[in-house]
């Protein structure tokens, strides 16, 4: 059993908070533990990026803003990155473009609030992505 921290900034009721995100990654799954003052939640899954999705739906409802990678608009994994090192990395996609391995980030690694995006925004813009490419 594999596990790391991660110090993550949130954003609740308009005001920066720290976050702690603690990672563990089995031989058949992940899990997710997020910890802010006395909010703990803990979410399972097959991949990092697809159990991330689980914590946002909690945090969205919460109005909590989780201010990384993982949940910037234009960052998605293709479905070999979610089988490959567990989903813990993604692309920064850009309309027109393919994918490209230099463009990989950690999902977990910060990001700012005006690259921050619900999950139906980031489905969204992966769905205007993938038909842009069809030109």
């Amino acid at each position: 059993m594999e596990k790391e921290i991660c110090n993550v900034i949130c954003i609740e009721k308009e005001q920066d908070r720290k976050a702690v995100i603690e990672l563990t990654e089995n031989q058949d799954s992940v899990t997710i533990k997020f910890s802010l003052g006395k909010l703990v939640l803990k979410k399972e899954g097959d991949n990092y990026f697809d159990t991330l999705i689980k914590l946002r739906e909690e945090l969205e409802k919460l109005n909590i803003k989780l201010l990384c990678k993982g949940c910037c608009k234009n960052v998605y994994p293709s479905g070999m990155l979610l089988c490959m090192g567990a989903g813990r990395n993604a692309y920064t996609l850009i309309y027109g473009e393919q994918a490209k391995m230099n463009s990989l980030v950690d999902i977990f690694d910060s990001c700012s609030i005006d690259e921050y995006a619900t999950i139906q925004e980031q489905l969204e813009y992966f769905e205007e992505w993938t038909c842009s490419l069809k030109g």
